[in-house]
Parts: C-alpha cells; structure tokens; sequence
C-alpha cells in the first residue's frame, strides 16, 4: 500500500531528525533558548518509534494470512537476525574504533555488557524490541480470527493503559526481552488503523497532534526544571501519556495521504532502504559531529533540520549501495 511506503519514509527522517535534536537537549542547560530549540523539535516527532511498530502490525497481524509456524519464522526472523548479528558486531568495533581515536580503550567485559543489555548501540534496541513481537506474531492472528473488533478495541486500551503506568518513573526493564511487552497495543493499533474504513475529521486528527505535541515539550520542561532532565524525558517516552495520542493521530493523518512520495516505484524503492537508514545514519551522524559540524556550530534551529537532511541523504546513499552489493543486501 501506497500509504504505508510513505508512513516508513517520514518515520524514518523523523527517528533521524529526533536522532540529531536529542542531543541538543542533552547537551543544553535546560530552560535556554538552544534547549527550547531542541526540545521542541525533539517532541515533534516523539511519534517515529510508536508509527513503526503500527507499521508492522498493520503488515504483519493480517488474519487472512495463512502460514504455519515453520513458514512465518523463517520468512520473518530471518530477515531479521541477519541485520542484527551483522549490525551488532558492526557497531561494538564502532565503539572500539571511537575508543580508540578517544585514547579510552574499551574493554570486552563492557562490549559484552553492551550486547547482553541489547544496545551494542543506542538505537539498536528496537530490533531487538521486537524480535518477541514477531514470535508471537502468529499468535496474535488467532486472537484477531476469534475477537470482534471491540474485543481489539479493548484490549488495546486496556494494554495501552498499563503500558502508559509502567513507563512512570521512567524506569526501563534491564531485560531486552521484556520490551517488546509495552508495545503490543501498538503492533495491534497498526492493525486496527489499517482496517478501520471510517473517516475521521483531519481536523481533530491535527488538533490532538498539536496539543500532544505542546504537551510533550511544556511537560518535559516543568518537570525537567524541577526535578532533573531524566525525570523531565518521562514525556518522551513512546509509551508516554502525551506521545501516545499523538502517535495515534501521526498514524490516521498518515493513512489519508494516499498520493505516492514522487511516484509508486520511488515511494517503494525509498520504503525499502528504510531499515538501512534506520541502521546506517548514526555512523554518518556521528561521524558529522567528531568533524566538527554538529549542531552547535550555528543557531540549532536551521542546524538541527540542516543536518537531518544531510545524514538522512547520506544514508540512503549508503543503503542504496549496501542493497546493489551482493550478499552484503541481506543485512538490511
């Protein structure tokens, strides 16, 4: 579907463009213009992660799809496990290359830390996330057979509540196997959002992004300048009260643009360099940032943009030449 070709291709330069103003956040005094900058830019998008599960549900949980166990795991884990044991390995030499240009040599106690917490770097862990989300996969479709509609509807309110809880405090499971669990109303979300055949009011749909985006930025500050910025990114987490309902409406709003990104050849070919972008940008971003053009060097609010569509570019460049390569295509 047209629609979800182009729901990847904003998803991903927006995980890239939170990629670059995050660390304007974290790099800032809170409360200061450049902050502010970072903030806002940052809460904007806060919908990229949430949209690529809804992605996959809405691809993946399609009840009239009839494969057995055996089948469905090796068409999907595999597309899946060869990008993450190339990728991590690939970015635990990262880190030992940036050791070592840093003069702080690493040692294989902490590179094994790394890979044990599933974060051989930082935005890695959502392949691991969701390695559970497909397992259960084929079981979830036998859930969507035997429920009505409001049954979903339900559980996935009732999911999205507790998952909502759980991330106060914002305190995430030291098991990489557990996270998949918050994000099941998600996966099931896609699946809703892409059957639901009403209509629904473009209005209210940019009224609910709006105010859940002001929301998430004004509530990371008031909290942020009170009690610390890691109490401040509870309202920046995916599962976060204020990001849900945007990511939500991101979706619906996404679902409405029917007309291809260029034309339906480009849109499909640019949809499935995602994951590559997805893996390959911070590499480039980092890389941009040891150079010296991080996004300090000017005024953060042209910088931070600027330099999205920079690594953004770049990446798809080198995910475009990894997938002409052969063999080297299966790792993303």
């Amino acid at each position: 579907m047209v629609w979800l070709d182009n729901s990847r291709i904003i998803a991903i330069f927006a995980v890239v463009f939170l990629h670059v103003a995050a660390g304007v956040v974290i790099e800032s005094v809170i409360g200061t213009e450049s902050w502010w900058v970072g903030n806002l830019y940052d809460s904007l998008v806060r919908w990229c992660v949430p949209v690529f599960v809804m992605i996959s549900g809405a691809v993946l949980l399609d009840p009239h799809k009839k494969e057995d166990l055996k089948t469905f795991y090796i068409k999907r884990l595999s597309k899946i496990f060869i990008p993450i044991l190339f990728w991590s390995l690939f970015f635990l030499l990262w880190a030992v290359l940036k050791g070592f240009v840093k003069a702080e040599p690493l040692s294989l106690a902490y590179l094994a830390r790394k890979l044990i917490s599933g974060k051989p770097h930082y935005h890695m862990w959502f392949l691991y996330m969701i390695i559970p989300l497909y397992l259960f996969t084929p079981f979830f479709r036998k859930i969507l057979v035997n429920s009505t509609r409001n049954e979903i509807t339900t559980l996935v309110i009732i999911a999205m509540f507790l998952s909502v809880l759980s991330g106060i405090g914002n305190k995430e499971s030291p098991l990489f196997t557990n996270w998949f669990l918050s994000y099941i109303p998600f996966f099931f979300l896609g699946y809703l959002i892409r059957s639901d055949e009403r209509n629904h009011s473009k209005l209210i749909l940019w009224g609910v992004f709006i105010v859940s985006f002001i929301l998430t930025a004004v509530g990371c500050y008031v909290v942020a300048s009170r009690k610390g910025l890691d109490a401040g990114l509870y309202f920046y987490n995916y599962t976060g009260i204020t990001v849900v309902p945007m990511s939500v409406s991101v979706m619906y709003l996404l679902k409405s643009w029917t007309l291809p990104i260029g034309n339906v050849a480009l849109s499909r070919k640019l949809s499935l360099l995602t994951l590559g972008v997805y893996l390959i940008h911070p590499v480039i971003l980092e890389t941009i940032q040891y150079l010296g053009y991080g996004p300090f060097i000017f005024y953060p609010a042209i910088s931070i943009p600027l330099i999205a569509i920079v690594v953004f570019c770049l990446s798809l460049i080198g995910a475009w030449l990894i997938y002409k390569t052969p063999y080297l295509s299966r790792v993303i």
